[in-house]
């Protein structure tokens, strides 16, 4: 199989589809859950649907791109979560033949082979929520693009106006997709400068483009009265709200553990035993800034979860297959090549597996269907708290389904503004049943008598719409 993927013929691929369908039916026989962002990520497909408007009527803080997305795939499909599945599929492996056909047109390795493409593939599976379809998989591949830019700076006289300015334009789409892809902004600055050689012009055209995708959106806000609320809640609240904390950092750092300390050897053995041409050299400066920058974006993100770590992958993928090359021997190449590509993909299947049977933290991870939520089905219904099963059969009512954002919007009943809001939120959309799980919706209560006068309380902490009788 080695030998099979250090070959340098475009056939191969139809091993890497293979590979694809191999490493996911572990994941499918253990009945994929969907993940507490994934259910995020639908509602806000669904009201964009219902002709809501993000951010104003829509209260998270995904990215426009990331939204218009999943508004797509709601209208085409529902809550098919195989359609999501699908389209993440699609967009990895277009990750993994771009970066490996990067590698070989810039002579990164001493030979051209596919055998990036499969390392990549692996590291893919070292956790599942790897291959959910989230903002960063989708920022990440437009910041991936850049990086090919960057790259085809390091040939000599490749200093295109084109890749200039498309270098721009793709760091600006990955932001529109996930805010904390913001970090690459000084990345292809410092880049483009200290690595690739650029003038004030093209440095100029570069930061300008960059900025082109986010001020439309912006442009368009203004149009529509709601240039305050994406501010406030893609930009700037987001990042102030208590960080959830959907897998613990320790638990991440025993899953990255084997890839780091493969990727450090590789590191160490590359410019200890190799000598680089210049572009080669160049190129590792760029992935090792590109590193840096990850562990940045990772950082600024407001939820903990193990795919905000995706910019790692290519960083691991090229020290991997450095570290590949570096071994002369056939049998050590072997040796290291079945067991990253036994281990790489267990280490994923047993974090599953064991999150799987531990209730307690794989409730902060995925969603349990629970006999608590079989609300009616198709009604209304309001979560003000962190258990989201309750959509499971239910409408989303009102834009408040971030609990995060929610809370710091609706304690601040003292703002006329937002008090007249959050009343015609109310009294327009009623929702069914509100499952008020931190005593937010209690709060806001004595503010609103005729609100007190439309709900009754059922139970701890659950408020249904009084029906008129002649209803």
């Amino acid at each position: 199989m080695l030998q099979f993927f250090k070959v340098n013929d475009p056939f191969r691929l139809l091993g890497i589809l293979l590979f694809v369908v191999l490493l996911r039916l572990p994941y499918i026989w253990m009945d994929m859950p969907l993940l507490q962002p994934e259910m995020i990520w639908m509602l806000i497909g669904e009201r964009l649907a219902g002709d809501y408007a993000m951010y104003s009527q829509i209260m998270d803080d995904t990215g426009p791109l990331s939204a218009f997305v999943y508004w797509v795939l709601y209208s085409l499909f529902g809550r098919s979560v195989w359609a999501y599945h699908g389209v993440a599929g699609i967009i990895i492996l277009f990750q993994v033949i771009y970066l490996n056909f990067l590698f070989i047109r810039f002579k990164s390795f001493q030979e051209n082979s596919f055998l990036p493409a499969i390392v990549m593939l692996a590291l893919f599976h070292l956790s599942y929520d790897f291959l959910v379809l989230s903002p960063s998989l989708m920022g990440n591949t437009f910041i991936l693009l850049a990086f090919g830019q960057l790259f085809s700076h390091t040939n000599i006289n490749r200093n295109s106006t084109e890749s200039v300015l498309l270098l721009g334009l793709y760091g600006g789409f990955a932001l529109c997709f996930h805010f904390p892809l913001v970090v690459f902004f000084p990345f292809m600055v410092i880049c483009g400068v200290f690595i690739s050689g650029f003038n004030f012009q093209q440095l100029s055209l570069s930061v300008t483009s960059y900025f082109i995708p986010i001020s439309m959106y912006a442009v368009y806000t203004f149009w529509t009265d709601s240039l305050g609320d994406f501010y406030r809640e893609f930009v700037l609240a987001s990042r102030q709200v208590a960080q959830v904390v959907h897998v613990p950092y320790n638990e991440i750092l025993i899953l990255f553990a084997f890839p780091i300390i493969l990727s450090l050897i590789g590191l160490v053995l590359t410019f200890g035993l190799r000598k680089m041409y210049v572009n080669q050299q160049k190129q590792s400066q760029l992935i090792i800034i590109y590193f840096i920058c990850s562990c940045c974006a990772v950082f600024l993100a407001n939820r903990t979860i193990t795919y905000q770590f995706l910019g790692f992958v290519p960083v691991f993928t090229y020290y991997l297959v450095h570290l590949l090359w570096v071994s002369k021997s056939k049998y050590k190449q072997r040796a290291i090549f079945y067991t990253y590509l036994l281990i790489i993909p267990l280490i994923g299947y047993g974090g599953l597996y064991l999150k799987k049977n531990d209730l307690d933290a794989f409730s902060t991870y995925a969603i349990i269907a629970k006999d608590r939520h079989q609300v009616q089905n198709g009604a209304r219904v309001l979560v003000l708290g962190k258990d989201l099963g309750y959509y499971q059969n239910a409408v989303p009512a009102t834009p408040f389904i971030n609990i995060g954002l929610a809370k710091q919007y609706l304690h601040d009943m003292e703002n006329y503004r937002k008090k007249t809001k959050v009343f015609r939120h109310f009294m327009e959309e009623s929702p069914e049943v509100i499952i008020d799980e931190e005593g937010v919706f209690a709060g806001i209560l004595p503010y609103f008598p005729q609100l007190e006068q439309r709900y009754e309380l059922v139970s701890d902490g659950i408020y249904e719409l009084k029906i008129p009788a002649n209803r």
